[in-house]
């Protein structure tokens, strides 16, 4: 019975007391770019549960601080439930579609603008393999060759206001030189406000707590699917029969159920407190214009912890 008290004061002082340290390093908004870095030698374990268009995800995430200005991180986001769900990425630094991607981060501008304040800009390049097919209703599932991500964050940092703006675009390769399955390529960008209250400014190990507000927009391609066996109707046990639309003269389809664009907008926090990180965010569809007939998604959630190793610091 005690342990199992200690454990829940545990996960409740986690909850409310958790997130990257107070130097700000390491962890930035929930879905949009930033240009936190880890130190270097330093490291993290994150755990991230995501839900979209009713489709729970489960990621975790390992990053490290290779070199100054320089990070390296694997996650690998994987679906808890089997439904069909938009194919752009979720975060900025995370896919949202089960895949298992490396990321490398560069910080390449670190400039002082005064007492604690600074502009910063750091790219991002990744690449990505599948890990699971996602289900369509207009089809079987498409096969996908690994991607590659590309990204670009700029902002400036004080110990009161952050703001950040940032884009990538994921390209997906292409079976057969470009003849078979194709899954849609992607475009992310962000625009952050961060906020520190005063009286919550407090340095480490003390706790932290930072309130961000976060837009992103979104842009997705077309998909397209090689030549499949027979072409009558495609029979799905959830949505019904459909009939493919017909093929180009090399054999390929373009899918009308696939791409588009939206605007999502909300709110996030990040509370921290010595070594441990929560952070949790929600944005909701402002605009959403999909292409032919797609499951809308009004609405997306992220929640994660995060456990930091700060050997760089402690030598």
């Amino acid at each position: 019975m005690c342990s199992h008290r200690r454990l829940w004061k545990f996960l409740l002082c986690a909850l409310c007391l958790s997130a990257a340290p107070a130097w700000a390093d390491g962890h930035g908004p929930a879905f949009g770019y930033s240009t936190t870095l880890l130190g270097v030698g330093d490291s993290s374990i994150e755990t991230s549960f995501m839900w979209r268009s009713g489709v729970a995800m489960f990621s975790p995430v390992v990053s490290y601080g290779w070199r100054e200005n320089l990070q390296i991180s694997i996650s690998s986001p994987f679906n808890l439930n089997q439904n069909e769900h938009p194919v752009g990425r979720f975060t900025a630094t995370m896919p949202g579609t089960p895949e298992v991607e490396g990321l490398l981060a560069w910080r390449f501008l670190h400039r002082s603008t005064g007492v604690a304040s600074r502009n910063e800009a750091t790219l991002y390049f990744g690449g990505s393999a599948s890990t699971q097919l996602l289900p369509r209703a207009d089809g079987p599932a498409l096969q996908r060759e690994p991607a590659i991500y590309a990204a670009a964050a700029a902002g400036h940092i004080s110990r009161k206001y952050y703001v950040w703006a940032g884009a990538g675009y994921q390209h997906n390769g292409r079976w057969s030189s470009g003849d078979q399955d194709h899954q849609s390529d992607s475009m992310l960008s962000s625009l952050v406000f961060g906020w520190r209250p005063p009286f919550l400014d407090m340095d480490y190990p003390k706790p932290d707590l930072r309130f961000f507000w976060e837009t992103t927009g979104d842009w997705i391609g077309h998909a397209s699917r090689g030549p499949i066996v027979g072409t009558g109707p495609f029979c799905d046990p959830h949505s019904g029969c459909t009939t493919p639309p017909p093929p180009t003269s090399t054999g390929v389809t373009v899918l009308p159920n696939s791409g588009g664009t939206a605007v999502y907008t909300g709110p996030s926090f990040l509370c921290t407190y010595r070594s441990m990180a929560f952070q949790t965010g929600v944005q909701y569809g402002v605009w959403d214009h999909r292409n032919g007939v797609q499951p809308p998604e009004r609405f997306r959630v992220v929640v994660g912890f995060s456990y930091f190793f700060l050997g760089g610091r402690r030598k």
